[in-house]
């Protein structure tokens, strides 16, 4: 064994696209999270305080479907986005 590490993953020509595809995807998935971070910061900041002193199992559910629909949402709208400028079929 020679101690080299194999790079063929970047002789690959699909590498770069995909690179540059998970490029776009931050760029675009920065702002959003921000944005939905403001948002929610905004509306719903006293009632998710005020749940998290008073009843933190319901606190815990909420903010768990709160990740997962982050997710989703960010998903979907990353994926059309892609799609509408051409990088993704």
């Amino acid at each position: 064994m020679t101690g080299r590490k194999n790079i063929s993953h970047v002789k690959d020509p699909s590498f770069k696209p995909m690179m540059r595809s998970l490029a776009l995807e931050l760029m675009i998935y920065g702002p959003l999270v921000t944005i939905y971070f403001l948002v929610v910061f905004a509306f719903a900041k006293d009632l998710l305080v005020r749940m998290y002193h008073e009843i933190l199992v319901v606190y815990s559910v909420v903010a768990l479907l709160m990740i997962v629909a982050q997710g989703v949402l960010l998903e979907a709208l990353t994926s059309w986005l892609l799609r509408k400028i051409g990088l993704r079929h």
